[in-house]
């Protein structure tokens, strides 16, 4: 929960790949929270707030119907308006180093779309899929080629601007309408 916030007001980028994680940490343990919970080492007053805090998101996870898999409505609606956001980018004359960024990641982008099954449904989901698979391969310790690699810098330096120019925009610093 901690994590979660800071995530949330510092980085969306880094926000929306973390609490993809913890949805598939539920789902790991099971929705036990407690079980999720070992380890953690906090204090009396925290304890409660944090337990009910992943609760809700469990609660949530099943009334959506994403026990096996799938991303929260709230994760996914942040990630339409990031790619809302990224079509205005793209359609402003003056962001020709944002547009740089994206032709770069275009076609690992495209890649990751056409092998989706229909799963991803934007150039910015297809980044946050590509970023989150590779830190599923790093965690299982399996071989990431150098090609993927290269697909992940382009994802990451595209997400890493969106996700500046986003705190912008919710600092009312830049002028966008995403609706």
């Amino acid at each position: 929960m901690l994590i979660a916030k800071q995530k949330r007001q510092e980085n969306i980028a880094e926000y929306v790949l973390y609490m993809w994680q913890l949805e598939d940490m539920l789902r790991a343990c099971n929705f036990d929270v407690d079980v999720l919970m070992r380890g953690f080492n906090l204090s009396p007053l925290e304890m409660p707030k944090v337990r009910q805090w992943y609760q809700d998101m469990a609660d949530a996870m099943k009334a959506e119907g994403i026990q096996k898999k799938g991303h929260l409505m709230q994760l996914k609606e942040l990630v339409q308006d990031l790619s809302t956001l990224n079509i205005k980018l793209l359609q402003n004359p003056a962001e020709a180093k944002y547009k740089e960024l994206f032709t770069a990641a275009m076609p690992h982008i495209t890649e990751i779309i056409n092998h989706s099954d229909g799963y991803v449904r934007n150039e910015i989901d297809a980044c946050f899929t590509g970023l989150y698979g590779v830190l599923l391969l790093r965690i299982q310790k399996k071989e990431v080629t150098a090609a993927t690699e290269q697909a992940v810098k382009t994802f990451s330096e595209l997400l890493s601007a969106l996700a500046l120019k986003y705190k912008k925009y919710e600092e009312g610093e830049l002028e966008v309408d995403l609706n």
